[in-house]
């Protein structure tokens, strides 16, 4: 206070170079901000009634969305186990059928499929993991694990032909279900959907489509913490039941219920609210270009709004490298994601 007595006109030269700063720092970032999608994007009307985005089943041939909806209807329903596809598959389409049941925004983090089989139940992964090399219709069977079922410790045990020497033991094992475990799901579920609904009633009335999904992030940034997928963090489990109960939640809508999702649970959380805000949404995802480790995977959220599709980072994890930008073009989503072929994105 001494010094600004004794030098005024210093004090005041200070006090309005600061201002000046200020407004001009402000002013860069308007310039900046309307340079940028997220600066050009208007707050248009949205759609009163909610949708449901059928991006990935849409792109299915009849006969993938027959075994599609055969598995989603078996997951559902919480009839696990051995299951015998009504028509065999060959190595792409069964890709295109599992993404479309990880995609489509449905919330089954109590379960999923996996081991695909010839019809002598021989795994088709055992030598060769790609199954791209899979061209002929040799996948005939699968295996569909839930968190509920009876057997969910039991570990497969593959013999030297690629057979798992105790696959009756798993066949019966799955195929029964925990009734306790099964009235937790459904709990799970219920209060899935009661927080969601919570959000939704949060909307303010008359919240246009910018607005509205600036709502969700935000409501994902106060209520949600980011959290490493157990392959990122290294983690080893038991068996697959301890992985659906400790890890598997985060990649889904249900990530809700512990404030804590991976990338991909921050993505579906964001599509199922963009849906029920009438903006028809899906998540698009792939691997992650120019990162330090390969094969990152990451996912953005494709949203429709202002006429055109936008790509939405929900997690904002990767920040830094979108220099803070949580709204990107088509371009900029695809210059920094590279999706796998089995679907058209563009």
């Amino acid at each position: 206070m001494n010094y600004i007595k004794k030098h005024k006109k210093a004090a005041l030269l200070i006090g309005v170079m600061i201002i000046f700063l200020v407004a001009f720092f402000a002013w860069q970032r308007k310039i900046t901000l309307s340079n940028t999608l997220s600066g050009k994007l208007e707050d248009s009307p949205r759609k009163e009634t909610a949708v449901e985005s059928e991006f990935y089943s849409k792109q299915l041939t009849q006969k993938e969305y027959e075994v599609y909806l055969f598995l989603k209807e078996n997951i559902e329903n919480l009839k696990g186990g051995v299951l015998t596809l009504p028509e065999p598959v060959n190595g792409k389409e069964y890709q295109r059928i599992v993404t479309a049941l990880e995609c489509e925004g449905k919330n089954s983090f109590y379960g999923f499929v996996e081991i695909p089989m010839t019809e002598d139940e021989v795994y088709i992964q055992y030598e060769d993991k790609n199954l791209n090399r899979i061209t002929e219709n040799e996948i005939s069977k699968v295996i569909l694990f839930l968190s509920c079922a009876e057997g969910i410790e039991i570990q497969a045990a593959f013999a030297q032909d690629g057979t798992i020497s105790n696959l009756n033991e798993i066949r019966e094992g799955l195929a029964v279900n925990n009734e306790s475990k099964v009235d937790e799901i459904n709990r799970k579920l219920q209060n899935t959907e009661q927080i969601l609904d919570e959000i939704m009633a949060g909307l303010p009335e008359g919240s246009g489509e910018k607005s509205t999904v600036d709502y969700f992030l935000n409501w994902l940034k106060e209520n949600m913490t980011p959290t490493d997928s157990m392959e990122v963090a290294g983690e080893k489990v038991s068996h697959i039941g301890e992985m659906l109960d400790k890890y598997y939640i985060s990649n889904h809508a249900a990530a809700v219920l512990d404030g804590k999702a991976t990338a991909l649970g921050y993505a579906k959380i964001l599509t199922e609210l963009c849906n029920r805000a009438g903006m028809e949404s899906h998540i698009v995802a792939g691997t992650w270009q120019g990162g330090w480790v390969q094969d990152e995977s990451y996912v953005f959220c494709a949203v429709s709004m202002n006429g055109q599709t936008v790509y939405v980072d929900a997690s904002g994890i990767k920040s830094s490298s979108l220099a803070g930008e949580r709204y990107l073009t088509e371009e900029e989503a695809f210059n920094h994601l590279k999706t796998a072929d089995y679907f058209s994105y563009k």
